[in-house]
């Protein structure tokens, strides 16, 4: 999905929105938010994905402020919720079977899509505990649904990538992850970012949470980008992108960028993801943020 106009400003009330949060001076934040601006008014054609236009501004932030990891405490609290909910879900996971297992987790998966300390649009404001109990009721919901679709896909397949998404929702991944190499007694590769960009998932994440330990290998998809990028992918990650017969694809940006870049895959894409605004939601025919399990 390409940028729509109703995208500019969500834009730029994120990156004013992560100054504000961030605490930053005001002469520098000023600096940051001028730059970003410039940056929009020579650059947005409305050509690309919003994520290209996300990741710039981000970066223009890091650069002028000079905080290689934005929100790095509220980075790590995320991925300790993350690890206290695998506890309490390890007891009710034990109790399941065959595609009421898999439907758990991948429910599971896409309620953690919401552990996002930022969304476009509507600020950076994060309470642990409120979000931690929310996800329960997130859980349940599944307004595009094509787990069962999937489930036999996954049964079929030799082997799969994983794309991630943001920090403490890769736990409730590691979770699917195992899982699906159960079903598949095969490779599952996963793909985290190079760099810190707002939520998105790192090497240092993947490292806290222990997703090596389940996954087959844990790859860079690429530099500090929001979602993966085909115009700057890593080798290892367009290698991958050959060698899977089917990819899992997690959050709103990868979205962003699958349903654009489709044709230059080979395998299906199965996008689990919540929805962030009513642009997005509206291609599913809703106007409320809802969960989605589909394949393109």
């Amino acid at each position: 999905m390409i940028a729509k106009l109703r995208c500019i400003s969500c834009i730029i009330d994120d990156i004013i929105g992560a100054v504000e949060s961030l605490n930053i001076d005001k002469c520098t934040g000023n600096r940051i938010i001028k730059e970003c601006l410039e940056y929009m008014s020579r650059n947005v054609d409305l050509s690309k994905e919003p994520s290209v236009y996300i990741t710039e501004v981000h970066r223009i932030l890091k650069r002028i402020s000079g905080i290689e990891v934005p929100f790095a405490e509220r980075r790590r609290l995320c991925n300790e919720m993350g690890l206290e909910l695998e506890k309490k879900l390890s007891q009710r996971l034990s109790e399941l079977k065959e595609f009421a297992k898999f439907s758990m987790l991948a429910r599971w998966s896409i309620a953690g899509n919401a552990i996002d300390f930022r969304t476009v649009g509507t600020g950076y404001d994060f309470d642990v505990n409120k979000m931690e109990r929310s996800l329960y009721e997130l859980a349940e919901n599944l307004e595009i649904d094509q787990l069962h679709e999937i489930y036999e896909k996954v049964k079929t397949a030799k082997r799969i990538l994983f794309v991630h998404d943001n920090v403490g929702e890769i736990v409730l991944d590691k979770l699917f992850i195992k899982h699906l190499r159960e079903l598949i007694n095969d490779e599952v590769v996963s793909a985290v970012r190079g760099g810190a960009i707002t939520s998105d998932a790192t090497m240092d994440d993947a490292e806290q949470v222990g997703l090596s330990e389940l996954a087959t290998s844990v790859i860079l998809a690429g530099p500090d980008t929001l979602g993966i990028s085909f115009y700057e992918m890593s080798p290892e990650f367009k290698d991958e992108l050959s060698k899977a017969d089917l990819i899992f694809a997690k959050g709103q940006a990868n979205f962003y960028v699958f349903s654009e870049h489709k044709d230059k895959v080979k395998c299906p894409i199965v996008c689990l993801f919540r929805t962030k605004c009513a642009l997005v939601s509206s291609i599913f025919n809703f106007e409320q943020n809802i969960n989605i399990a589909t394949i393109l």
